[in-house]
């Protein structure tokens, strides 16, 4: 993974100081020039794209939204992660601090932790699920102490790109080889995980020609003028598209692993005339 937005500054652009918060200090900076439509908001577009992934955290809170309880009540872990990604990300484009880039890491860890905790939690007893949440979120505590005290950015993408890589072939493995699951809803569900992944993907291209081509893309602003240059802000429809993407993951997760859907795919499967029950029934859930 490129890590050119680290080491770009953009000390020529001539609105740089000219924000309440100062001159930017981040290790990292984007393409949109600072302070150029506001002095309140460093990075204006990328700013206010983050407001996609607090919508989608409220909209889709969890598996049962219609409960009757207070709506803070409905978030669950991934809820509260993406929540956190939309403020502290929101926060630190705005300002454009080391300190407030910090945050938007460290909620980034708390994202990819939520996604992958419940997946290898559930289907375990509660002594061995208890064992894997503790260590999974020690494992980040400790890797988010270790970037906040050397500020390397390396160790901050090798542990949310690690995280996310245990992501994928667990949900697999619930959905090909547990036992849970006909044809049809397989089908459906891959459906979902390929949505995801597509969306995900197009926000991550969309990034890197933005680290990659920032000079053209900022010629092709500055030709079209307001508002019309917005649409050119592609770290803003990364934001976008992530949120998006997370969403959809978010949901198909806890299709898999809600106590629900798993007695429903226990009936599918003796359904379809199987004797044996499916691999290791759910015990519980964290």
């Amino acid at each position: 993974m490129s890590h050119k937005h680290q080491t770009l500054r953009f000390a020529s652009d001539a609105t740089a100081g000219n924000g309440i918060w100062g001159y930017p200090t981040s290790k990292a900076n984007f393409c949109e020039e600072d302070y150029i439509f506001t002095r309140y908001i460093a990075e204006f577009i990328n700013c206010l794209s983050n407001a996609t992934y607090i919508y989608l955290a409220l909209k889709y809170p969890r598996a049962n939204s219609k409960a009757a309880v207070p709506w803070y009540r409905t978030l669950d872990i991934q809820s509260i992660g993406l929540l956190a990604v939309g403020i502290f990300s929101g926060v630190f484009h705005g300002t454009m601090h080391q300190e407030t880039q910090l945050l938007d890491d460290l909620s980034m860890l708390v994202l990819a932790g939520s996604l992958v905790q419940p997946l290898y939690a559930f289907r375990q007893s509660r002594a061995v699920g208890a064992a894997i949440t503790t260590i999974l979120w020690l494992g980040i505590a400790t890797m988010a102490v270790i970037y906040v005290r050397s500020g390397d950015i390396a160790i901050h993408v090798a542990t949310f790109t690690g995280l996310l890589t245990f992501v994928w072939p667990r949900t697999l493995f619930i959905v090909y080889w547990t036992g849970r699951y006909s044809k049809e809803q397989q089908k459906r569900l891959m459906k979902q995980f390929w949505k995801a992944c597509i969306i995900l993907i197009v926000g991550f291209t969309l990034w890197h020609i933005d680290l990659e081509y920032c000079a053209e893309l900022r010629a092709a602003r500055k030709s079209l003028g307001l508002p019309a240059a917005w649409l050119l802000e592609l770290h803003g429809w990364w934001h976008i598209f992530t949120a998006l993407g997370a969403s959809w993951y978010m949901r198909l997760i806890r299709e898999l692993t809600s106590v629900e859907q798993a007695e429903t795919g226990k009936k599918a499967h003796y359904a379809r005339g199987w004797k044996h029950p499916p691999i290791s029934l759910e015990r519980c859930q964290y």
